[in-house]
């Protein structure tokens, strides 16, 4: 079983079409990915990219085990909608940060 059937599972979402989809009033658990020892969560909102007649469908994606042997994650756009990614190309590392929106009211 893969990691990411194991988290669908573990929210109960179903899979549909090849995409994870919750019911969109289904109360969902935060998700967090660990990267370089912190903690970058997710609540539904910010795992849904698209609502269709009551069906919310995750932004959730894995790809089949590497030539490393495990399976590797896709993070895009719903890891970048959240948080702002500073690629340091120089230093070959990467930076993240808190997002900032239009809607955020900063005075």
């Amino acid at each position: 079983k893969s990691e990411l059937m194991a988290i669908a599972a573990m929210i109960g979402a179903t899979s549909l079409f090849g995409f994870h989809t919750i019911p969109c009033h289904k109360d969902v658990p935060s998700l967090a990915f660990i990267i370089g020892g912190r903690n970058y969560t997710f609540e539904k909102d910010d795992l849904v990219v698209e609502r269709v007649a009551g069906i919310c469908i995750l932004g959730l994606q894995e790809m089949p085990a590497s030539l490393s042997g495990s399976n590797m994650w896709i993070l895009g756009d719903v890891f970048m909608r959240k948080y702002y990614v500073q690629f340091d190309w120089g230093q070959q590392r990467l930076g993240f940060a808190l997002a900032r929106h239009p809607s955020d009211n900063f005075v």
